[in-house]
């Protein structure tokens, strides 16, 4: 902000190295405050006028012109938001377009309901079972939920007080447990240096895991380990950590309730009974959607 310091160092000097004056006018700004101008004079006449406003009003204008310039890029970066999301998500490319307008919603209307409606802010947990039966549209529901959650949600947020910007994390995480086993198991065995970008400990893993605001693991069951311990202690760190923080949790599973339980573990599934409650276990029947299409 322009003061009487500023002012003079702006003002330089005048012809034969003759330093110009200054004199003070009191004013009057358009909110009604009084304030001092400093006006440059030079051979007896005004050279540089005085502000024409207060200090405080100059103040606020240019607030109000940086806060309108952050706004104006908001639009641009909530494209570029979502297309670090769609890569951040983890989604395969396979699902990427999957959407709920394009699953056959009478064919599974209750989970096509549940999912569509699904508000990531009551914290539900969801465990879609298709017992014995594969392709009936589970992971397209997830992958519709996760693109739509990408598509409501605004990646940046614009904070008023300090014109600020700041990032929302991904709102899902999607991955397979085949996926998610191997992920960890190759941290065992991992020749990376610490320094590598792509360097990943089991700690940073199950950071990610248990900090996304909602995971999704799907085809639970379709690893049939010899020895459960190594899976169910998988199982139990991110779930127990979700449930103890509150965080939602979305399972698909081609095993019934009580195959699941052996597959996770007893202390698992309980705390998955209280986090879903009876409403969002939903089983789902019918022919598979690869075979129609085949």
């Amino acid at each position: 902000m322009a003061d009487l310091k500023s002012i003079k160092e702006s003002l330089g000097t005048g012809p034969l190295g003759l330093s110009p004056t200054l004199r003070t006018e009191t004013r009057t700004c358009s909110c009604g405050k009084e304030f001092t101008a400093y006006i440059k004079v030079e051979d007896g006449k005004d050279i540089l006028d005085g502000l024409a406003i207060c200090r405080s009003c100059r103040e606020e204008q240019e607030y109000q012109k940086y806060k309108s310039e952050r706004i104006a890029e908001l639009p641009k970066l909530q494209i570029q938001g979502r297309d670090g999301w769609k890569k951040a998500c983890n989604l395969p490319a396979l699902f990427i377009k999957k959407t709920f307008d394009n699953f056959e919603k009478k064919l599974q209307l209750k989970a096509y309901d549940i999912m569509k409606n699904y508000d990531i802010k009551s914290m539900a947990s969801i465990i879609l079972l298709s017992p014995n039966l594969y392709g009936v549209g589970k992971t397209h529901l997830v992958a519709a939920l996760i693109n739509d959650l990408i598509e409501k949600t605004e990646p940046a947020v614009f904070y008023p007080g300090d014109c600020s910007i700041r990032w929302r994390r991904c709102p899902a995480y999607f991955t397979s447990e085949n996926n998610l086993l191997a992920r960890i198991r190759n941290t065992f065995n991992s020749n990376v240096p610490i320094e590598d970008e792509d360097y990943e400990n089991e700690e940073m893993i199950y950071q990610e895991l248990i900090d996304t605001p909602l995971l999704i693991i799907d085809d639970v069951g379709k690893v049939r380990p010899r020895d459960y311990s190594f899976l169910q202690g998988v199982y139990f760190r991110i779930i127990d950590s979700r449930y103890t923080s509150q965080q939602p949790i979305i399972l698909t599973t081609n095993l019934s309730f009580t195959e699941l339980e052996e597959h996770i573990g007893g202390a698992c599934s309980d705390r998955l009974r209280e986090m879903c409650g009876d409403e969002n276990f939903v089983v789902m029947k019918g022919k598979s959607y690869r075979k129609k299409s085949e």
